[in-house]
């Protein structure tokens, strides 16, 4: 009949939605209530054919400090542009624990990767910037595109972009600073001049659904990016953990996943894709489950497939403040959880330098005055936020101010 072909031309769209879609800034249309609907119902019958899973567990990093790895050596050599030499009889340096069962598995979790009482301290503070943010926004401050990502099935669940001061700088400091362990990881697969792709907090509160299968990005020989998810509370099953296929971010895998077309997995394709849900890929595939403790992440490539788990409990929310480093020879478009003011500004080894200036403080004047780089990107950031009158309003944590009159407003 006309009504069950309607009903399963909403369901095919809705089952080739990408992973990220565009947040609504009114109530759903009609045809986008149902292709949320028909979204939601991929992702369980997705989990109805998946193993239940096992807790991913924790390597020990075993190497540390300036390593170059599969992602980073070829990095640097497009970066830098040198020509490639070795020595007769030289080697490659061999992978850290981590980076080898990163390139094999697509995901690894470092546990104590944030202290507890900043992780305290940083679930707050997103709690109040979300508050400020949806304010913001409301009142016709600040754009919404400037302070929440995209985000399929977003009833539930938020995806709040955050500051460069504050907490996050807090926690950019253990994640990346001397001493880290993500810090040399990263510098393994991306390289020094891998760039900043997002810093944001995931929340998904009680009845967020699941989330159907997808890589974040499309298969492409070199990795586009990997993304650090750390909890800022601990994560049970009732909470909807992230869930992992690892292994899956190869060639073959997205060949499978995608029923022999793997230009179904690129979000830049036009046109409705209709991609069949592969039970017997999904039913062979090994389950990794991110039940972290606070503190605790999942560094995974973006490549490899995973999901948001429903959450089913009464009255716990799961957040995740998460980074990205892009790799600069990604050949992909990548979404980019980033506020504008930040993207393509912060290189890995940019943000160790900064860092290491920093020394342990949050904000920092440099020789010529300034606020250094984090706080001049942040001091671009504010210019985004206007009062009802137009006026620009700063903020740089519990400070505010006004911008003079060199500012000029476009």
């Amino acid at each position: 009949s006309r009504g069950r072909t309607m009903l399963l031309s909403l369901l095919h769209i809705g089952l080739a939605a990408p992973c990220r879609t565009r947040p609504p800034t009114m109530q759903a249309s009609g045809l986008e209530a149902e292709r949320n609907k028909a979204t939601a119902r991929r992702g369980v019958m997705e989990r109805s054919f998946l193993q239940p899973g096992t807790a991913l567990v924790a390597l020990e990093q075993k190497r540390a400090a300036n390593p170059i790895g599969f992602g980073a050596k070829a990095a640097a050599a497009q970066v830098k542009k040198k020509k490639k030499t070795r020595t007769k009889g030289s080697r490659a340096r061999p992978l850290s624990a981590l980076a080898t069962e990163l390139k094999a598995s697509g995901v690894v979790r470092i546990d104590g990767a944030l202290s507890p009482a900043l992780v305290e301290e940083l679930r707050e503070f997103v709690d109040a910037e979300r508050v400020q943010a949806t304010a913001d926004v409301k009142a016709g401050r600040c754009d919404q595109k400037a302070r929440f990502a995209d985000l399929v099935l977003l009833d539930k669940r938020c995806d709040l972009l955050l500051p460069l001061h504050g907490p996050p700088i807090a926690a950019l400091q253990e994640l990346l600073g001397e001493g880290s362990v993500l810090g040399p990881l990263l510098q393994e697969v991306v390289g020094e001049a891998g760039v900043l792709q997002e810093l944001a907090c995931l929340t998904s509160e009680p009845g967020s659904a699941q989330q159907p299968l997808h890589p974040d990005t499309p298969w492409t020989p070199i990795p586009s990016a990997y993304t650090a998810f750390i909890a800022l509370q601990d994560v049970d099953v009732e909470m909807g953990p992230t869930l992992y296929l690892p292994g899956t971010q190869t060639k073959e895998a997205h060949t499978s996943f995608f029923g022999g077309d793997l230009s179904l997995g690129n979000a830049g394709v036009s046109g409705v894709r209709r991609p069949p849900i592969p039970e017997e890929f999904l039913r062979s595939r090994e389950v990794k489950l991110g039940l972290l403790k606070a503190g605790d992440l999942a560094l995974y490539n973006q490549q490899t497939l995973h999901c948001g788990s429903a959450n089913e409990s009464r009255d716990k929310v799961r957040r995740q403040f998460y980074i990205s480093m892009k790799n600069p020879l990604a050949q992909s478009k990548l979404c980019a959880s980033l506020r504008p003011a930040f993207r393509n500004k912060l290189t890995l080894g940019a943000m160790k330098d900064e860092l290491a200036a920093l020394n342990g403080r949050r904000t920092r004047v440099d020789e010529g005055g300034g606020r250094g780089l984090f706080g001049k990107l942040d001091e671009v950031d504010a210019l985004e936020v206007r009062d009802t009158e137009g006026a620009v309003q700063i903020r740089f944590g519990d400070e505010g101010s006004q911008l003079g009159s060199e500012y000029e407003i476009i």
